[in-house]
């Protein structure tokens, strides 16, 4: 679109031309009888039949309420993909990386912790458990460390593709 004057959109009345030309005049109404027995409308404008039905008072805006996540499925799935990254990569990066990763991963579920705190006094909302929090926490460190020593990063790559395959499949299923 273009802000030019010759092209302004929308519907516009045709210009008239030079000379001009007149517009057949438009009849007088004349007196309205109804067969309802109601009185006629006042001389002038009538009233569309929309405006019988146009509100007068503004519509009340319903609060939705937040609703609550159910359980704690991203927390188990977060950390489960936590321990098959962790423990993928300890064979190819030195120990001090992986140090550095378990803070990290400590610090991101601190901060989903207090995300979920601060949601449940915003919407007042029961408390939930907090242990799963510390368990995914401690868990999934600890977890990693284990699978690491036992298996080998091979076997945990290997064994990670499998079970986020079979998880795949299974929403799949459920859709």
């Amino acid at each position: 679109m273009s802000d030019s004057p010759q092209h302004p959109g929308g519907y516009h009345q045709p210009e008239e031309p030079e000379g001009g030309y007149e517009r057949p005049p438009t009849p007088e109404p004349g007196p309205v009888v109804r067969p309802s027995g109601r009185a006629p409308e006042p001389e002038g404008r009538r009233p569309v039949a929309a405006e019988r039905f146009r509100r007068t008072t503004r519509a009340r805006s319903k609060v939705i309420p937040a609703e609550r996540s159910r359980g704690f499925w991203r927390l188990g799935t977060a950390t489960v993909f936590y321990v098959v990254v962790i423990g993928g990569m300890a064979d190819y990066v030195e120990p001090d990386v992986r140090i550095l990763a378990h803070l990290a991963f400590w610090v991101m579920i601190g901060l989903g912790f207090l995300v979920a705190l601060a949601r449940e006094r915003r919407h007042d909302w029961a408390p939930r458990p907090r242990w799963p929090w510390l368990a995914a926490a401690l868990g999934g460190a600890v977890t990693a460390e284990l699978l690491i020593l036992a298996l080998g990063s091979p076997t945990i790559i290997i064994a990670g593709a499998v079970l986020f395959g079979l998880g795949a499949f299974f929403l799949m299923l459920v859709g």
